[in-house]
């Protein structure tokens, strides 16, 4: 069987949560089935990026994006029905190849919300991957954002329920992260629709390196750090629960990890005890060197890759509500340590460092639960058989 693959950008290198799930998805079906992969190639590929993808694709249709001025003219759409998101991921030129080739496949795997428009009325088997509700996401994230993305998540919180609902009548299958998500997308649907929740998963290689290392006096968070929740998180661990913490425990490090760091997270360097690195070629050795892995997670939908990879690595996770909440089977204090309280989970966390047996105890259920439920041969499996079944 033929798969095309659409997505909003190259998911390679595995920077983000989306580009793990593109990524390993596409790795699943490739392995029963030929998968071509069309992507908006926005801040260009490196040789060897392309090189990895090859091994995964059997084609690559990759369409530059004319950053500045496809931005500029999405948000001269401002006031239309679509989400800006949508606007800013539509290209001419892209709907044009699909309409010309979409023949050419059995099934067509959409990837995000954002690149539905391409396929919401082409005559052909396809499956929607909605990865969050994002809706759900901007709702919540109202409360607590300023500046750009208060404006941003106030234009776009009113367009994106509509648009993820109307898409809910175009596709054949529908696929999303957390029961969470689908629980709200389908209390505001007017008619059922056939939505299966496919969790995010970890690398078998996390399974099987080695996750003894002597751990040092660091706290640490893994994330793309440009995207606006993962760039709040560490701003309210750094300001509210940090000197808490750093008040009783002063050699303790807090180290920020992940891909293009903003201007404000970069700045966090001023505070003591705080580090941010970047992008780094192994961010598991951070992971495996932590004392407690910290996951301050406010704003958000779905299930945090970023904690799901930690707790492979028999590491303590410290997390909020929001945070766990699509951790199907995890519980608080046995799987991973819960607190919405900036003081709570600062003396959690001094409690944790000092008790290495609790932590121990914590890091291995953590494993067992991922072995579990959340590696991809398991998720794989399942993926398989619901495309065998639109199919």
């Amino acid at each position: 069987m033929r798969i095309l693959v659409l997505s909003s950008r190259v998911p390679y290198p595995l920077v983000a949560g989306y580009c793990h799930r593109i990524y390993h998805v596409s790795k699943i079906l490739a392995s029963k089935h030929q998968v071509d992969l069309l992507a908006i190639n926005e801040s260009g590929i490196k040789v060897d990026e392309l090189e990895e993808l090859n091994k995964i694709f059997n084609n690559i249709i990759l369409f530059d994006y004319k950053s500045l001025k496809q931005k500029a003219s999405a948000f001269l759409k401002i006031f239309t029905s679509k989400p800006i998101q949508v606007n800013l991921y539509y290209l001419r030129t892209i709907q044009d190849w699909i309409n010309k080739h979409f023949l050419e496949y059995d099934l067509i795997y959409v990837n995000h919300i954002r690149m539905a428009e391409y396929l919401k009325e082409i005559p052909r088997k396809k499956v929607l991957d909605y990865h969050d509700a994002i809706s759900m996401h901007y709702s919540n994230a109202l409360r607590m954002a300023t500046g750009f993305w208060k404006i941003f998540y106030s234009l776009e919180n009113n367009k994106l329920l509509p648009y993820e609902l109307e898409a809910l009548e175009k596709f054949d299958k529908y696929f999303i992260t957390s029961p969470i998500d689908k629980e709200y997308l389908l209390s505001k649907a007017a008619n059922p629709a056939d939505i299966e929740v496919i969790p995010m998963g970890v690398d078998e290689k996390l399974l099987n390196i080695d996750h003894k290392p002597q751990e040092e006096d660091w706290l640490v968070f893994l994330g793309k750090m440009d995207y606006y929740p993962n760039e709040d998180a560490v701003i309210y661990f750094t300001n509210e629960v940090f000197p808490i913490i750093k008040s009783q425990l002063k050699n303790l490090k807090f180290i920020i990890v992940g891909a293009y760091p903003s201007k404000k997270v970069q700045s966090l360097r001023k505070s003591a005890g705080v580090e941010v690195t970047g992008f780094v070629d192994d961010p598991y050795e951070y992971l495996k060197r932590a004392k407690v892995v910290v996951a301050p997670i406010r704003l958000g939908a779905g299930i945090q890759n970023k904690i799901l990879e930690a707790m492979a690595l028999q590491k303590t996770v410290v997390t909020t509500s929001v945070g766990a909440r699509g951790i199907v089977g995890g519980k608080d204090g046995k799987h991973f340590v819960v607190s919405d309280n900036p003081e709570e989970m600062a003396h959690a966390i001094i409690k944790l460092i000092k008790d290495s047996k609790t932590r121990k105890e914590i890091g291995q259920n953590a494993r067992a639960l991922i072995e579990d439920r959340y590696t991809w041969d398991i998720i794989g499996s399942k993926i398989l058989s619901e495309i065998e079944k639109i199919i």
